[in-house]
């Protein structure tokens, strides 16, 4: 589908005329028909502006996804994501950890027994249960 087809389609589905689009956009009627019409295209502000308005991403407003899904995202996947960069930062501090020498484990090791033992002395550790921990070791 074209973003021409798109476009009128979404405003269709919304039960807008190219006035009322026009007018929640900021454009000339005209504007709006010649979008409709193939003959101009609009910005990409005004793109992401459409997208607010039809709840679509930019790329299905424009005809090349057909993914109708919302470009909002649900609790669940940004739980997800915030889930990820947390991994992704702890993974790059074992990495960190792993690539260092004897010297250089043993005083990181100092420093997280040091302040373990005065978080639980404060009885401020998280607890277990919060953690999932899953390491592969690679063969050589």
């Amino acid at each position: 589908m074209t973003l021409p087809e798109r476009l009128k389609e979404l405003r269709k589905e919304k039960h807008m005329t190219q006035a009322q689009l026009a007018n929640i956009l900021g454009v000339a009627k005209g504007t709006v028909a010649m979008w409709e019409m193939g003959k101009r295209n609009p910005s990409l502000e005004t793109l992401e502006q459409m997208s607010a308005v039809f709840d679509r991403t930019v790329s299905y407003i424009m005809g090349t996804s057909d993914d109708p899904s919302s470009p909002e995202l649900s609790e669940s996947a940004i739980q997800q994501l915030g889930a990820w960069a947390v991994e992704e930062d702890y993974m790059e501090v074992l990495m960190k950890y792993l690539r260092l020498d004897g010297r250089g484990k043993a005083a990181v090791e100092a420093l997280i027994n040091a302040e373990f033992n005065l978080c639980k002395a404060e009885n401020t550790l998280h607890s277990r249960d919060n953690f999932q921990l899953t390491i592969r070791v690679k063969p050589e």
